[in-house]
This record gives structure tokens, sequence and C-alpha cells, in this order.
């Protein structure tokens, strides 16, 4: 690999990350200012009794956030990239539009003892059981597997491996009802189809004077 190669190859990382982490970062603001400020006394909702409280799947839901901040950045191609962020960007326009508009709230149930206990009390204390419908925990996740694989198809089994595990984990930590997850995954699958749309019909072709990562 040439020098010049290699360099712009870290440039274009090094652009994704930023701009990846800038809107990541930003959208989990403003969730958590909403979630810790809501505009109005929350609807008191129930999970089903038939979703099992497991708090051992408090580690793959946290790391679907880090799939969110980080999967984007190997979408190589600019025009992708960008649509995977509009995508995720209009999923959470609509979601945040209801969490304003109908504020809920999740009991949580007692925590019991285990190894994993003191991860998911901690998780508990930074976020309070609201903005429950519907969720945006698995659109990140989503819509970044869509674009990453459309960018690099070998990676589809593993992704798909992850969302199998990954979405199920919101409900067994208790943080959304299962018609929750299914609410949001209405909303990343919308994203999805009109970003595709954009995409294709070339809007994106001003960004594509923007560096990209060599295949």
């Amino acid at each position: 690999m040439s020098r010049s190669k290699f360099s712009g190859d870290m440039l274009s990382f090094l652009w994704r990350f930023i701009v990846n982490s800038v809107l990541v970062w930003s959208m989990l603001g403003l969730y958590l200012a909403i979630n810790y400020h809501q505009p109005g006394p929350p609807t008191v909702l129930a999970m089903p009794s038939w979703v099992p409280f497991w708090p051992a799947f408090t580690i793959p839901y946290l790391a679907m956030l880090w799939v969110t901040w980080l999967l984007p950045v190997a979408i190589r191609n600019v025009g992708r990239f960008f649509a995977c962020w509009f995508a995720m960007l209009f999923a959470y326009a609509l979601v945040v539009t209801l969490w304003v508009s109908f504020p809920t709230t999740l009991p949580r149930p007692p925590v019991p003892d285990g190894w994993c206990a003191g991860l998911y009390r901690g998780l508990a204390r930074i976020d309070p059981p609201n903005n429950v419908m519907p969720c945006a925990h698995g659109i990140g996740p989503m819509v970044a597997a869509w674009f990453t694989v459309r960018d690099r198809p070998t990676w589809r089994w593993p992704l798909v491996g992850m969302l199998v595990l990954g979405l199920p984990s919101i409900a067994f930590v208790w943080q959304h009802r299962p018609i929750d997850i299914a609410l949001g995954s209405v909303a990343a699958v919308i994203g999805i189809a009109l970003a595709e749309a954009w995409n294709r019909r070339g809007r994106a072709q001003p960004l594509k004077s923007l560096p990209e990562t060599a295949a």
C-alpha cells in the first residue's frame, strides 16, 4: 500500500468517525434530556407477564450502543454513509415526536442478586425508565447493519446474529416492551426505505467528492 493511499484511507476513517461521533452523542444527549425532563405526566405502562427479567442481558443491551457509534464508520461508500445517517435521523425524529407527544414510563422490577446485578443497577441509575414507546435503542444497530451489509456483504451473518441477540435484550432488561421494540423497528425500516430512495435518486451526489476508503 502506498503512503498516499494509506493517508487517504486514514483521512476517510477520521472524518467518518468524527461525523458519526458528533451525531451519535448528540442523539444520546437529546434522549437523556427528554428522559429526565418529560414534557408532562407520563402514562405508566406494564410489561407483559410472559417477558422474563434477565439482568445478564444488560451486556448485549449496552453493546448495541457501541454498535451504533462504531459500525457506520465501516461504511466505505460516502453515499451509503450519509444515507445511513439520513435513515437514522429520520427514524429518530419519528420516535422523539412520540416521546414528546405521549410521555411514557415503565416501572422496573427488583434487581435479583447475581454477577451482573451491579452492571444493571448502574444502567438504572443513569437511564430512568422513561421514553418507553416507541423504542429507539434498536434503530441505530438496525440501520447501521443494513447499510454496512450493503457496503460489505460478507458481514451479513455476523450482523444478523448481533441483531438476533441484541434486540431481544432490550425487553429482557425491561427497558421496553416487545411492542415498543416493534414500533421502533418500523421507524427504522421507514428511515431505511426513504434513505435508499434518496441515495438512488442521486441526491447524495454532491457528497461523493468527499474521500472514500478503497475496498
